[in-house]
């Protein structure tokens, strides 16, 4: 039976695979009766730690992970794998490698993923989560593992991250367009369970906030063309001026409405979306965008997990970087 992982043993126990590990490692508390629950269900299975891959936990292996969270449908892509370039750019100057990883926005895979980049292979990871509470990932997770969270910093968790000030973001680009003349500005966004998300719809409610009826500005769907697609019509109906568009996948499918029903951007409806993607230069008009500096994001992100790795009690580092409004003719 020499194929039993350690999977395999956390299921007939009834725990998690960190806990397997916590306990034949001995890296945290864990409590008598659970542990024997482990050492049970090792013995059942005749499971025999790998002493060759827990040797990795005390050597250099010069690797690091990184996690990403992009699902089929989704066109930031471009964004995340120029974070990964500016993370792998920067670490190899060090001698370091990058394993990228996809949870396609799937927390049950994200977890999965960093059980196996925690336990065995990497020196440390950096995580675009799809959690909207670190807690929820506590348990999976080793202490004394490296960690810095990027683009997505969850409830609960006061350590590493690099981000963007999306709330910022949105303050520029509402401003932007109550300068072009615009007057009944919406929201269209998607995906709230993630931090960036929340606070693009922060910010677009306290720069709003003394406007009559907010809430029926705001439209929230799936994070998908079709569901984009969908909103155009009920933002067109609520008489709206300008809609500021928080998730790029809906971008796609609002601005295939608009041009599909013949109404006319910017004179009839003015559009602001996040993140800079090529298809927002190409289209037609181009789309005025709040371009969030990914490469740099990526950079900054390795410099504080090789920080991390040299200075494991150093206080934790929060950096936010600032976006930039690009002006175009959508507004």
């Amino acid at each position: 039976m020499s194929n039993i992982k350690i999977k395999d043993v956390a299921e007939l126990a009834g725990v998690s695979t960190a806990t397997v590990s916590h306990v034949i490692n001995k890296t945290r508390y864990v409590s008598e009766k659970t542990a024997d629950r482990v050492l049970h269900a090792m013995q059942q299975l005749n499971y025999r730690p790998n002493h060759a891959a827990r040797s990795l936990r005390s050597t250099k292996t010069y690797t690091i992970g990184f996690i990403m969270p992009v699902h089929k449908e989704d066109t930031s892509k471009s964004f995340f794998m120029s974070i990964a370039e500016g993370i792998e750019e920067t670490l190899k100057k060090y001698g370091y490698h990058v394993i990228v990883s996809n949870s396609k926005e799937d927390l049950e895979l994200e977890m999965e993923q960093l059980q196996l980049l925690n336990d065995q292979i990497t020196d440390g990871i950096i995580l675009a989560t799809t959690c909207n509470d670190f807690h929820k990932l506590k348990d999976v997770l080793m202490e004394d593992h490296p960690l810095v969270l990027i683009d997505r910093v969850p409830n609960g968790y006061a350590g590493d991250s690099v981000s963007i000030d999306s709330y910022e973001g949105t303050i520029q680009a509402i401003k932007h367009l109550k300068n072009r003349g615009y007057r009944r500005i919406g929201y269209a966004g998607a995906d709230l369970s993630i931090s960036t998300a929340t606070k693009r719809l922060d910010g677009f409610r306290h720069i709003q906030q003394e406007v009559p009826n907010l809430e029926d500005m705001i439209f929230i769907g799936k994070p998908t063309y079709k569901s984009g697609y969908k909103m155009a019509p009920q933002i067109i109906q609520h008489g709206l001026d300008a809609v500021f568009i928080a998730n790029n996948v809906l971008a796609t499918g609002i601005v295939h409405y608009l041009a599909e029903h013949g109404i006319s951007i910017p004179e009839e409806i003015g559009i602001v979306t996040f993140d800079n993607f090529e298809w927002t230069q190409i289209v037609s008009p181009s789309l005025t965008v709040v371009d969030q500096p990914a490469y740099e994001m990526g950079v900054e992100a390795a410099n504080l997990i090789l920080d991390r790795i040299h200075s494991i009690g150093k206080k934790p580092v929060q950096t936010v970087l600032q976006p930039t409004l690009i002006k175009r003719n959508s507004t």
